[in-house]
């Protein structure tokens, strides 16, 4: 029987700690400690990723990586709302076929993945329009989603776009 493309495993508590931080210093950052709710807060996120962009990055200030500051803590502040508002868990993603890990937030069912660090990163130094708050807001809606079977670690962020551009 041959292994699966992806499978998972839980992080370590001191991974999840340094996730909690690096959300808290966000959104300390961003001035949004006090939000009303998890939307807001994405919003929040997908604003800042947008409000980068538009400011340009210069060669020493793009990230280089995607555990760099910028999309670690923007991804960690929007994964811990999909976890706190959806029941989302954080896991170790393996990808078999390609011999790479991520760090990621997953379904419960494990039928979808997020790997927010890699996303912001990619928004960031590819200048793609984030699709964050509307993903969120998506999955929070409960019907704008399709069912995936159980295990299928669909990477949600491949298939979200918006129909026209924010301006």
């Amino acid at each position: 029987m041959s292994q699966p493309p992806i499978t998972h495993v839980m992080p370590s508590e001191s991974i999840l700690q340094n996730i909690r931080n690096c959300a808290t210093a966000m959104s300390q950052r961003l001035g949004i400690e006090s939000a009303e709710s998890a939307s807001e807060i994405v919003e929040a996120v997908n604003q800042e990723i947008h409000r980068q962009q538009k400011e340009g990055h210069h060669d020493d200030k793009a990230p280089e990586d995607p555990m760099d500051t910028e999309p670690l803590c923007l991804g960690s502040l929007w994964g811990e709302q999909l976890v706190a508002k959806l029941g989302w868990e954080w896991v170790m993603l393996s990808f078999h076929e390609h011999g790479s890990r991520s760090l990621g937030v997953s379904s419960p069912d494990r039928a979808w993945i997020i790997c927010p660090f890699e996303f912001v990163y990619g928004c960031l130094v590819n200048d793609v329009t984030p699709t964050v708050s509307l993903s969120f807001n998506m999955l929070d809606d409960g019907t704008r989603i399709p069912d995936m079977a159980a295990n299928s670690y669909e990477n949600l962020m491949a298939g979200v776009r918006h129909i026209i551009p924010p301006g």
